[in-house]
C-alpha cells in the first residue's frame, strides 16, 4: 500500500537533489549566481550530491516502473522521458562536467551548454509529469 507513494517521493526528492545540484553548475555557468565560486568548484562540491541523488532517482524510478509496467509500457511520453534521461546522463557526465572543469571557457561556450543542460533536465520534468497524465 505504502510502496508507491514512498518510492514516487524518493523518486521526486532524489530528482530535486540531483537536478538541483546540476542547476547551481547550470547557474554559475550562465553567470546568474554564485559568483564567488567557479564552476568548477561548484562542481567539485556538488557532484557528490548528484551522483547519489541520480541513484535513488533511478532505482526509485525502476520500483515504479516495475510496480505498473503495463501503464509505462503503453504509455505515449514515456519512451522519450527515457531517451532525454540517457541524453542528459550522457551530457551531464560528458560535454557539461568538461565545460564546467575547464579554466575559462568562453561565456557564449558556458552559456550554450548550461541551456541546453536546462532544457534536458526540465524536459524530463515535464516527461514525467505528462506520463502522469496520458496513461
Amino acid at each position: 500500500e505504502w510502496a508507491f507513494p514512498l518510492a514516487e517521493c524518493v523518486h521526486i526528492g532524489g530528482f530535486a537533489v540531483g537536478v538541483g545540484s546540476i542547476a547551481l553548475v547550470d547557474l554559475r555557468l550562465l553567470n546568474l549566481g554564485l559568483r564567488r565560486a567557479t564552476a568548477r568548484q561548484i562542481l567539485r562540491t556538488t557532484e557528490p550530491w548528484t551522483v547519489i541523488a541520480l541513484l535513488f532517482v533511478i532505482f526509485s524510478g525502476m520500483a515504479l516502473f516495475f510496480s505498473q509496467v503495463d501503464i509505462y509500457v503503453y504509455n505515449e511520453i514515456f519512451p522519450y522521458k527515457m531517451y532525454l534521461l540517457a541524453a542528459a546522463l550522457i551530457y551531464n557526465f560528458t560535454v557539461h562536467r568538461k565545460v564546467a572543469t575547464m579554466k575559462e571557457p568562453s561565456p557564449a561556450l558556458s552559456k550554450l551548454v548550461a541551456i541546453v543542460s536546462l532544457l534536458l533536465w526540465v524536459s524530463i520534468v515535464f516527461g514525467g509529469i505528462f506520463t502522469g497524465f496520458l496513461e
